[in-house]
């Protein structure tokens, strides 16, 4: 589509020419203004790289040359009107050269590339997420456990913490240990309520409790399918717990970390995850994308697809821009000879005349 094609929807176009004025008129500050105001605004789309983005650019370029191309205001003033104190008229803003223009779209371009990149990491992070529910609902119909039962479990671990509450949610836990899915399952439930935004300290903490608790078994009568389920998920419980909480809080949860590293219940990977909490948040979401990448792929595609057409679109802007550039100077240069031209056909007459006249 050819940049200079305005939108069939006549409101649309209404917007974008009017916003093309203002902008001319009143300079990239208020398009800035605009994009911040307007930046949950469908119909504003084109400002962030959508859709007519090249048609509002064309616009706006022909608007910025039609303020640098028109004279200032020669209106008579009426003077049978009673003299009124006015105040003085605003100095109207100085038209940006086409450097200027291209800085601004070069500024544009980052601003829409950064945008699109937030976007797709929320994207990709809610691909994932829907990704992970599906893989728990094909478990739950696998394993057919009530994960009910299992919260009503922990809900007395996250109150009180007592020995015989996270002695009935460890049991729980071993009894339905029976298949690999089975412990995926509920290692992968722990690891959602520990992880979720809106849980508090202690129940992540006494959650964590119960990881320790059940490790401690797993290695005691050799559990290896919940012990690899655990090891899984361990990095976000603890990573996350410990980036959440201050200093006081944290030294609870490290005490947890060293028990850990001393009893071997990790591989070495993991240990120097758990120790850089930060880091091993950073490997483990990497490693996400990696084993989500049927669905990650198709949109990470789709933004490089919106960027790169962005990228396009300020070098087609670019372009306009120097061929007007080139235009203008022809014309200005052809202009200037015509004048040296006519000067010279003038200077001619009053010299005939002068000899004649002599």
């Amino acid at each position: 589509m050819d940049i200079s094609t305005p939108p069939e929807d006549q409101e649309l176009r209404n917007v974008i020419d009017k916003l093309a004025q203002f902008v001319a008129r009143n300079g990239p500050e208020f398009e800035k203004m605009t994009m911040e105001k307007q930046k949950e605004n469908p119909k504003f789309s084109f400002l962030f790289g959508g859709e007519y983005f090249g048609y509002y650019k064309y616009k706006l370029a022909i608007e910025q040359q039609q303020q640098l191309c028109k004279p200032p205001g020669n209106e008579v003033a009426d003077v049978s009107a009673p003299m009124t104190m006015l105040p003085p008229p605003p100095i109207p803003p100085t038209t940006p050269s086409v450097e200027e223009l291209i800085q601004q779209s070069q500024w544009n371009l980052q601003q829409q590339e950064q945008h699109l990149l937030s976007l797709r990491q929320e994207q990709v992070t809610a691909a994932i997420s829907l990704a992970m529910e599906q893989q728990m609902q094909k478990l739950l119909v696998e394993t057919q456990l009530d994960m009910n039962e299992f919260d009503n479990l922990l809900q007395p671990i996250i109150d009180t913490c007592t020995k015989d509450a996270i002695s009935a949610g460890k049991n729980w836990m071993f009894s339905n240990a029976k298949t690999p899915s089975h412990c995926e399952l509920m290692t992968s439930h722990l690891r959602n309520r520990i992880t979720a935004d809106e849980a508090h300290f202690e129940l992540r903490l006494h959650l964590i409790y119960l990881t320790n608790d059940v490790l401690h078994h797993c290695q005691r009568k050799n559990q290896r399918d919940l012990l690899a389920a655990l090891q899984k998920v361990v990095v976000p419980i603890y990573c996350t717990s410990f980036l959440a909480v201050e200093e006081d809080k944290q030294q609870k949860i490290t005490r947890l970390l060293l028990l850990w590293e001393k009893n071997g219940y990790f591989d070495d990977v993991t240990i120097q995850q758990l120790q850089s909490p930060a880091l091993g948040l950073g490997q483990y979401q990497a490693s996400l994308i990696t084993e989500y990448a049927a669905v990650v792929q198709p949109v990470q595609m789709a933004f490089q697809q919106q960027i790169q057409a962005l990228k396009t679109q300020h070098e087609e802007f670019v372009t306009n821009l120097k061929q007007q550039q080139t235009v203008a100077v022809a014309a200005a240069a052809a202009a200037v000879g015509q004048n040296k031209l006519i000067r010279s056909g003038s200077e001619d007459i009053y010299n005939v005349t002068d000899y004649f006249c002599f």
